[in-house]
């Protein structure tokens, strides 16, 4: 077993636990979120969005999570570090699933690691989407927790690796 292995072995279990424990807190709870309009087709994801915030957790600098729908309910972006690729459903009433995902190994800093893990691990959990009428998208993963907050981005550093097909990350 190599070195990444043994790392992610340990390091992943113990971000799932702290961030069980970030979107549980009283205080997160009570932070009042727009409701926003369901997701009604897969046509309103597609394209770039910027993650501003993973529950409670603002995500800024060089290192902001970015987060790409493509055509055919394929997904894929930079969790921080690494790139990540899978596929994603979406139901009726604004259901949105995220199948498997495939993520690179690269390591970074520990922050930056951190964030990664917690943001992967919240994506796997996501429930439902909402749209705001300020055009933010919102994932929920959990009942009373804060939603993943992303913003459209303008920029195509991430779309054509979900619209290439195949991942070779």
């Amino acid at each position: 077993m190599n070195i990444r292995t043994m790392l992610a072995y340990i390091f992943f279990p113990i971000v799932g636990v702290l961030s069980g424990c970030v979107g549980t807190s009283s205080s997160t709870a009570q932070i009042s979120v727009p409701p926003g309009r369901v997701i009604a087709s897969a046509e309103q994801l597609e394209g770039e969005w910027v993650v501003s915030s993973i529950g409670a957790r603002e995500v800024q600098g060089q290192y902001s999570p970015r987060i790409a729908f493509g055509k055919q309910q394929r997904v894929g972006g930079m969790a921080g570090c690494n790139r990540f690729l899978g596929d994603y459903a979406l139901g009726r009433e604004g259901q949105l699933l995220f199948g498997e995902m495939r993520v690179t190994r690269r390591i970074c800093a520990e922050p930056i690691m951190f964030q990664e893990a917690l943001l992967l691990n919240r994506l796997r959990g996501v429930r439902s989407g909402r749209l705001t009428a300020d055009g933010e998208l919102l994932l929920y993963f959990e009942e009373g927790a804060l939603p993943i907050r992303m913003r459209p981005d303008n920029t195509q550093a991430i779309s054509d690796s979900v619209k290439s097909g195949p991942y070779h990350g």
